[in-house]
């Protein structure tokens, strides 16, 4: 599903005023709960590539457990 980013910042704004009720161009969207919103917005991010990771590079890190 593509996303815009107006429908991001109307989500992101929501979710800052503690509504679940969600407005933008001509459509109105009611959410059930805050985490559902949250995973929503996680999803927008994903999609738009603007995911709150901040470019930070993770590294994994492997044992044997011979300590």
């Amino acid at each position: 599903m593509a996303f815009t980013q107006a429908q991001l910042d109307a989500l992101e704004s929501a979710i800052a005023e503690g509504v679940t009720k969600v407005k933008y161009e001509d459509k109105e969207v009611t959410y059930r709960s805050l985490e559902e919103m949250q995973r929503i917005r996680n999803l927008m991010r994903d999609s738009l590539g603007a995911s709150d990771n901040s470019g930070a590079m993770r590294y994994p890190t492997y044992s044997k457990g011979l300590w």
